[in-house]
């Protein structure tokens, strides 16, 4: 009994260590298309995604944001008076591989989590 209490405890930490990496909330940096630097903090809340974009061009609110497993979406931005079709994001750890949707085309970028 003792044995089946204790390993449930191990699998319990170790999905609880799990989820706590994979969380998206906080800053991440990096660059998108090879020449845009970004910083993005972001926070999450039961799936919805909000928060701050930082770049060359100036600040700009994220919202309607939806985070589901280790993919991050938002469809239809406007950053600073540019359309944007749609931001996506798979993170894996510490890194997020974005897709940003701009005139038709993909700019792919990464950003890294700032501890």
């Amino acid at each position: 009994m003792m044995k089946k209490v204790l390993l449930l405890a191990c699998v319990c930490l170790i999905f609880s260590v799990c989820y706590a990496a994979s969380t998206v909330n906080g800053r991440w940096a990096g660059t998108v298309g090879g020449q845009f630097d970004v910083s993005v903090n972001i926070k999450e809340v039961k799936g919805k995604v909000s928060g701050t974009v930082t770049s060359q061009i100036g600040d700009a609110p994220l919202t309607g944001g939806v985070i589901t497993g280790n993919n991050i979406t938002f469809k239809e931005m406007s950053y600073n008076g540019i359309s944007l079709s749609y931001v996506k994001g798979k993170i894996v750890g510490d890194k997020m591989d974005i897709t940003v949707g701009f005139q038709g085309q993909d700019m792919k970028g990464t950003l890294k989590r700032v501890k």
